[in-house]
């Protein structure tokens, strides 16, 4: 049985509006332990128009992010949902920050890298203007309808 129950659980890293516990948490119902860590051979592009970011294989570039630990299944299904139509969910390898040990996890993918300027992703500014506006604009009643705006 124990085994049953590990396999109903994955690893999911994040890199952007998911590293922010307003957002997470009204996706998810688990409670969920996390860590830092790095995607190697990914980049992280802004998405023309929006406030959050897509993530793309690039060579000799990594992204930063956070690595959310057994996430249940149910909890998976929301994350799908969320991240909507743009985006696959993949396994990749990420290095943990703290031990350095390489971890395979879950990510999403964007699915169109050519409606994508090259332009990076921006943590500070998010963090400065663009977490208030994506929760305006994405959350809204999320928990109630199970969909994203």
């Amino acid at each position: 049985m124990g085994s049953e129950i590990e396999q109903d659980r994955r690893h999911v890293f994040v890199y952007g509006s998911l590293m922010y516990l307003p957002v997470w948490a009204q996706v998810v119902k688990g409670v969920y332990p996390c860590q830092n860590a790095i995607a190697k051979g990914f980049q992280r592009l802004a998405v023309p128009g929006e406030t959050y970011p897509a993530m793309v294989e690039s060579q000799g570039t990594q992204v930063q992010g956070l690595l959310w630990l057994d996430v249940l299944q149910d909890d998976m299904k929301r994350l799908d949902e969320f991240e909507g139509p743009e985006y696959a969910r993949r396994e990749i390898s990420v290095t943990l920050n703290t031990s350095g040990e390489t971890m395979q996890v879950d990510t999403y993918i964007w699915l169109n890298p050519a409606a994508l300027t090259r332009e990076l992703w921006s943590v500070s500014q998010f963090e400065a203007e663009g977490l208030q506006a994506f929760l305006d604009r994405h959350m809204g009643n999320w928990n109630s309808t199970g969909q994203r705006k």
